[in-house]
C-alpha cells in the first residue's frame, strides 16, 4: 500500500481543488487496476485508497476500472472451477445432479404397478443399479477434500464484495449521501456476490447439493449403527434392515431404524402363520385379526403404516427379493413416510411391518 501511495503522490499535484482537478494519469490507471486486480487484499485495499484520495472529477474512470476489475474476479472464478486436474469440484457437480435426475426417473418407475411383469421386474432391477453405480461414485468423490478449493473461491468472493463496497461508495458521493457500509454478516456477503455470477450460482448450488449428500451418508451410518448395536435384534433381522436401507439410500430415502416393539410384532404374525398353517395379512387369532392389532399388542406406540409377507426361504435376501418383484410390497419397502422397520423371520417365514413417530 505505502509503494502505491507513494506513487500516487508523484502522479497528482498536491492538492486536488475542485477548479483544478487533474486529469488522472494512464500510468495511474493502469497500476491501480492492477493491484485491484490482485489476488493480494493488502493490494487492492491500497488500490481502492487511491481512488478515496481524488477528486470527483477523476472517479468515473476509477469506476471504469472497477468494473474492469469485477470482470476480471469472475472470471478468474471461473478458471478456479474449471482448472486443474483432479478437481474435486469438476468430479463430484456432474454426479451429483445425475444422482438427482436419475434418482427422480427411476423412484417414479418404482411405484408403477407393473402387474408382477417379470420382464418389467428386470427393467426395474437394471434402473435400480444404474443408480447406485452413479450413486457409488458419488459417494467416492464426496470424500475428496473440498476445502482448498473452497477457499480459493472464498477470496474471489472477497474481492468481488470490496469491489461492489468502491462501487457503492462512488455511487453515495455522487449522489451527495454519506456512504453507510453493509455491516452484515461477511459469509452471507460473499454468498450475495457470487450469485451475481454464473459460477459463483452453480457453486453454491452445488455447496447445498453436497451437504445434502453428505447428510444422507451421514444418517444411514447413524441407523446402521442404531441397528447394528440393537442387541435384542438376530443376524437375520439386522441383515435385512442393511440391505433394505442400502437399497433405499440408493433412491435417496431416508433409512429406517430398527425397532423392537414393532420388530415383536412381525416376528409374533410369522410364528402365527407358521404354527397355523395360514399365509395372510388377517390373522385368525383372536386379538391379533389386524396389522394395526398387532402393532398396537405388541405395546408399539407410533404408527404403523405398512405390511408385507412371504414364505419360502430363511433368506433375507430372497424376502427382499420376492417382495421386490410384488408391486404392492415394493411400494412399501420404498415409502417416504415411515421411519421405522419391524422385521420377523421365523424359519421360511417373514413378516415386515413399517411404522413412524
Amino acid at each position: 500500500m505505502k509503494n502505491l501511495l507513494l506513487f500516487l503522490a508523484f502522479c497528482l499535484p498536491v492538492t486536488l481543488g475542485a477548479e483544478d482537478a487533474p486529469v488522472v494519469p494512464n500510468d495511474l490507471l493502469r497500476k491501480a487496476l492492477e493491484w485491484m486486480e490482485s489476488e493480494d487484499p493488502a493490494r487492492r485495499k491500497a488500490a481502492y485508497s487511491t481512488i478515496q484520495l481524488l477528486s470527483e472529477e477523476a472517479l468515473p474512470k476509477f469506476q471504469t476500472a472497477l468494473f474492469a476489475a469485477k470482470s476480471h474476479h469472475e472470471k478468474r472464478l471461473g478458471r478456479i472451477l474449471s482448472g486443474g486436474r483432479d478437481n474435486a469440484y469438476q468430479e463430484l457437480e456432474p454426479v451429483l445432479e445425475e444422482l438427482t435426475t436419475e434418482r427422480k426417473r427411476v423412484y417414479d418407475l418404482i411405484k408403477i404397478d407393473y402387474k408382477k411383469d417379470a420382464s418389467k421386474i428386470k427393467m426395474l432391477r437394471n434402473e435400480v443399479e444404474s443408480v447406485d453405480r452413479i450413486y457409488q461414485r458419488a459417494i467416492r468423490f464426496s470424500a475428496n477434500d473440498l476445502s482448498p478449493l473452497t477457499t480459493q473461491v472464498e477470496q474471489v468472493a472477497q474481492a468481488l464484495v470490496e469491489i461492489e463496497t468502491e462501487l457503492a461508495r462512488i455511487e453515495s458521493h455522487r449522489e451527495g449521501e454519506d456512504y453507510e457500509p453493509d455491516d452484515s454478516d461477511l459469509q452471507r456477503q460473499w454468498k450475495e456476490a457470487l450469485e451475481e455470477t454464473y459460477d459463483g450460482e452453480r457453486f453454491i448450488k452445488f455447496q447445498k447439493n453436497r451437504d445434502v449428500f453428505l447428510q444422507e451418508l451421514s444418517t444411514l451410518a447413524a441407523a446402521n449403527k442404531h441397528n447394528k448395536d440393537s442387541a435384542w435384534a438376530s443376524a437375520s433381522q439386522k441383515d435385512f434392515a442393511d440391505l433394505l436401507n442400502q437399497q433405499r439410500a440408493i433412491m435417496g430415502l431416508r433409512p429406517l431404524h430398527l425397532e423392537e416393539k414393532l420388530s415383536f410384532a412381525a416376528t409374533d404374525h410369522s410364528k402365527d402363520m407358521k404354527a397355523l398353517g395360514f399365509f395372510a395379512h388377517e390373522s385368525p387369532v383372536e386379538g391379533k385379526k389386524t396389522p394395526g392389532d398387532r402393532a398396537r399388542k405388541a405395546g408399539y406406540t407410533g404408527g404403523w403404516s405398512g405390511e408385507n409377507i412371504f414364505m419360502g426361504s430363511g433368506s433375507h435376501a430372497s424376502a427382499y427379493n420376492a417382495w421386490f418383484a410384488s408391486d404392492g410390497h415394493r411400494f412399501i419397502m420404498f415409502a417416504n413416510g415411515p421411519n421405522e422397520l419391524g422385521i420377523g423371520p421365523v424359519g421360511g417365514h417373514w413378516t415386515m411391518m413399517t411404522g413412524r413417530r
